[in-house]
């Protein structure tokens, strides 16, 4: 099992194809990079040299004192020069996306592009409140809803607590990289990077689902619009992380993207 000791944290990380693009994937929030090691990872591979990451306290990564959207960002920064890579294609999904802007904010150096699924740049305040309470009911479990009704923040919104599979299980040893994730999320209501996107002058491709019941499409249209030069993509029946629910769609965009930035044949 590969581990990268960064002094403060040690990541867990897979290397998967060869050639002289690295395409680095970012897993959504709470979650971890097996499900794409084991389906998608082998396909990318035959393109790129291909990483995937688990964020510090989740998955196979080890715990940390410490966890911030500065911190997860910076984690990716060290542990991509420790393996040699100057630049590379970085692909965040939900979580992910939040991450990889972070990254070309503060490491714009080593971007060749950025792809962001399902993301955003901010949250309304239903938004939010949902992605607080997300860390809390793993944090406290049912009894944090207790007498709280979570209003949708969007139409069709699956609000935390409405359904089994939008109620968060986590594991213990995750817990505090869960909701540490979950409030750094909410608070970009009162600290949006959106202010900040006109300063990403990478190639960005922006992806979306027309049903994506977690972050809605309006995220990704303001990450478009206010990313200079920014292309947007909108595929009207899929869901949350569009790289996973159409994936022939998505590699075929994300392809067409990259040969016409002249970053591959």
């Amino acid at each position: 099992m590969p581990l990268m000791d960064l002094g403060d944290a040690s990541i867990h990380y897979e290397v998967r194809g060869s050639g002289p693009l690295t395409f680095v994937f970012c897993h959504g929030l709470g979650s971890n990079g097996q499900g794409f090691e084991r389906d998608d990872m082998d396909w990318y591979a035959q393109h790129f040299r291909t990483i995937s990451w688990d964020n510090r306290g989740l998955g196979r990564s080890g715990a940390s004192a410490k966890y911030s959207l500065p911190a997860y960002a910076g984690d990716l920064a060290r542990l991509l020069k420790k393996l040699d890579v100057t630049q590379a294609v970085v692909m965040g999904v939900s979580w992910g996306g939040v991450v990889v802007q972070r990254f070309a904010l503060d490491y714009p150096e080593m971007c060749a592009a950025i792809v962001l699924d399902s993301s955003s740049s901010e949250s309304n305040p239903k938004a939010s409140d949902n992605w607080y309470m997300r860390g809390e009911v793993a944090r406290l479990g049912p009894a944090a809803l207790a007498g709280k009704t979570m209003e949708p923040a969007f139409a069709g919104h699956a609000t935390v607590g409405a359904a089994p599979a939008a109620t968060p299980q986590v594991k213990p040893e995750h817990l505090d990289s869960y909701v540490a994730q979950s409030r750094a999320v909410a608070g970009l209501r009162e600290h949006p990077m959106t202010p900040y996107l006109s300063k990403i002058d990478m190639p960005t491709l922006v992806v979306a689902g027309g049903k994506d019941a977690v972050a809605g499409v309006g995220g990704s249209v303001i990450l478009s619009r206010l990313i200079p030069g920014a292309r947007l993509e909108i595929l009207p029946e899929a869901g949350h992380g569009v790289y996973r629910l159409a994936p022939d769609e998505f590699r075929a965009i994300l392809l067409d993207f990259l040969r016409q930035r002249g970053l591959t044949s």
